[in-house]
């Protein structure tokens, strides 16, 4: 079984109350809204044929389309870290999909325990949340920023309704998305 993979974006919140606000595709490769060079990656495998819970996704051929999802990947905002040395302690923030993919991490961490078991691979239940009537209350729909960068890659992907070849379905509600995933 092919493990989640996940994209990036850039969070905008309320910086007085930090409700959500709105997010684009994180790419700090051209300079839009980051602090950090990169984008997030995406496309479709020429390994790994498309996975059944990936069976008639639009935009989706016969191969493995990535990411599954996405998370906040940008260093402004980003995922905060604590560093503890023997000075004291710092808070820093953490850029990148690797980040992305460490909240989605504690994401099904927490589902796992509200489920009092491990789930397992969650791409099948991602996929049914992500194409039922919950969506749009489980997931951010991530519909615009591309995949640019100013290295060399052999395809651009952009954003768009429902699951995109660079952020998937989009980054999580995760007040509504363990529930859903613990069931």
């Amino acid at each position: 079984a092919l493990p989640t993979s996940v994209g990036g974006t850039t969070l905008t919140a309320n910086p007085s109350t930090g409700a959500y606000l709105s997010e684009t595709t994180w790419n700090g490769a051209t300079g839009s809204f980051s602090v950090t060079p990169g984008a997030s990656g995406g496309g479709f495998s020429h390994l790994f044929g498309r996975p059944g819970y990936q069976d008639g996704v639009p935009g989706i051929g016969t191969m493995r389309g990535v990411p599954d999802v996405a998370g906040d990947a940008n260093q402004q905002g980003g995922l905060p870290i604590i560093m503890a040395s023997r000075s004291g302690t710092s808070v820093n923030t953490s850029p990148g999909t690797s980040a992305a993919t460490a909240l989605w991490a504690g994401l099904v961490a927490l589902a796992d325990q509200d489920a009092h078991h491990d789930l397992g691979l969650v791409n099948p239940a991602i996929y049914r949340i992500a194409r039922g009537s919950r969506y749009h209350k489980a997931f951010h729909d991530i519909t615009t920023g591309d995949n640019l960068t100013l290295g060399p890659i052999s395809h651009t992907y952009h954003a768009g309704p429902g699951w995109d070849p660079v952020t998937g379905w989009g980054s999580p509600n995760a007040q509504v998305l363990v529930p859903l995933l613990a069931r």
